[in-house]
């Protein structure tokens, strides 16, 4: 029996996953450049690393382009054009807010104040195992296609995806906790540095909510299926 993928063409679902690996990267190098404010602070490879994030948002656009131009012909596909586009949407909305973060980094040199460091890292890195393990997700698309999206496959996905959104409280709990430390530190830092800080934190916040909404796409495509 042949499988959905060579009857429906593989083609569109390998573009997704290219992208999400694209997606990744992107993210990657933006967790290279916090580490850098967090170790040195050096404006110089800072600003040289928000550079390379921007060309990898650039790289994920390119490809999104190709999975539209893919999806545009009349091509078979064994799950909907929307449940698609949606998770290739939310995908790229990860990488936009990657390369927006990098950017605010380069607006000015940022301390990272002992009394706050815990909290900030603490939650940023919550952020960065959200997008994580998004993107493992998202890497088992083709995989569910190959096998018709056998039971056992999609659960193994759906297990991913249920422990993703399992860490919303833990989540908004470190974003919540690192933003009041924020406020709370105006005898350490100037009201430029406070903003800039609390724009940083809620734009990781909206990272994570993009790699959760990756995710549920994805669920809604498996879901879809087992109906």
């Amino acid at each position: 029996m042949k499988s959905i993928s060579s009857l429906f063409g593989q083609s569109p679902f390998v573009h997704v996953m290219e992208h999400g690996a694209k997606v990744e990267e992107c993210v990657g190098r933006l967790r290279s450049l916090v580490s850098m404010v967090f170790e040195s602070g050096d404006p110089e490879q800072i600003n040289t690393m928000a550079l390379e994030v921007a060309d990898l948002e650039t790289e994920a656009d390119g490809i999104q382009n190709k999975i539209h131009e893919t999806l545009s012909g009349k091509l078979l596909l064994s799950v909907s054009r929307g449940e698609l586009f949606d998770i290739i949407e939310q995908q790229d909305s990860m990488a936009d807010c990657a390369e927006e973060i990098a950017v605010n980094f380069t607006f000015q040199s940022l301390r990272l104040a002992p009394g706050i460091a815990v909290e900030i890292k603490r939650f940023v890195e919550i952020v960065f195992q959200n997008c994580a393990i998004a993107a493992g997700v998202t890497s088992k698309l083709n995989f569910l296609i190959e096998s018709s999206f056998a039971k056992r496959d999609s659960q193994t996905v759906l297990k991913l995806i249920n422990e993703l959104r399992e860490r919303d409280d833990l989540t908004r709990d470190a974003y919540l906790a690192a933003t009041r430390k924020i406020y709370s530190s105006e005898e350490t830092y100037s009201s430029v540095e406070i903003i800039l800080w609390v724009r940083i934190m809620g734009l990781f916040q909206e990272l994570s909510g993009f790699a959760d909404c990756t995710a549920n796409g994805l669920r809604i495509v498996v879901e879809n299926q087992r109906n």
